[in-house]
């Protein structure tokens, strides 16, 4: 497995083999502009075989068959969540690493009758609102040097590089970071919501006022707030947000 360079040729080439892949969240877009992530194929000069990576997600494509496609699927070590893929690589990766490949259910949510007058409506009935903030390069600096906390913002080159593409809002308690809502992704499309509050501050409104303040300023920017859930509490904040369900889907995780 090698890695494939983020040049045009190499962009159009992935876009082609991810074609018929489901874009279940903004990832696929993300590598295939440049904008984050990595590419890795079988052959650098005539590769058949293409893996995506961002974080722990994992995407296959290409022809799970060829010399050095399931040598890709062998490689891949936990953790690691195996997205949507067509079925020959699902079945390959099962087969290779049978019980340490979990299946996970997820859930889709359209963003397309969100409303910033719903959103205003949530804030104007939040205590929490005046308390939050913008999260600046400060914070964001912060958050690289912690990768165990609340805001993870590693797919950006750097903190002065999340202030100039993401967009996040936190609320702190004293110098910690106690809930965030911000862009873990970014592409032409949009971003890719993620909240995160710490367990002793759920249950406040915290991730309720922060995600409607995330997902207003992505309304008012012109910017699509991408919501992929992990959980049935994402489930609910999605839908009290606004978002409609559109279906599950099952992802895979390679544990150790």
């Amino acid at each position: 497995m090698v890695e494939f360079a983020l040049t045009k040729a190499h962009r159009i080439r992935l876009a082609r083999a991810f074609r018929a892949s489901p874009w279940v969240d903004i990832s696929i877009a993300c590598v295939v502009e440049g904008q984050m992530g990595q590419a890795f194929v079988d052959d650098a000069h005539n590769p058949t075989a293409f893996v995506m990576q961002l974080g722990v997600f994992c995407y296959l494509a290409g022809e799970v068959r060829s010399p050095g496609g399931r040598a890709m699927v062998e490689s891949q070590s936990p953790p690691k969540l195996l997205m949507p893929s067509p079925s020959e690589w699902i079945e390959t990766a099962q087969e290779i690493h049978g019980d340490r490949l979990f299946e996970i259910t997820r859930y889709s949510f359209s963003s397309e009758h969100l409303s910033t007058e719903h959103l205003e409506r949530l804030l104007r009935g939040s205590p929490l609102r005046d308390q939050a903030q913008r999260i600046d390069g400060t914070i964001a600096a912060r958050a690289l040097a912690d990768p165990d906390g609340v805001v993870d913002v590693s797919q950006f080159d750097s903190a002065e590089d999340f202030v100039e593409r993401g967009v996040g809002f936190c609320l702190m308690d004293g110098e910690t970071i106690v809930g965030a809502a911000y862009s873990s992704l970014v592409c032409s499309k949009g971003i890719e919501v993620s909240i995160f509050v710490l367990p002793t501050y759920r249950r406040r409104g915290v991730a309720t006022t922060l995600g409607s303040m995330l997902v207003k300023h992505c309304l008012e920017s012109h910017m699509d707030p991408h919501w992929d859930a992990a959980n049935p509490e994402s489930c609910k904040l999605a839908e009290k947000l606004g978002y409609v369900s559109t279906g599950t889907y099952e992802a895979y995780f390679l544990s150790g």
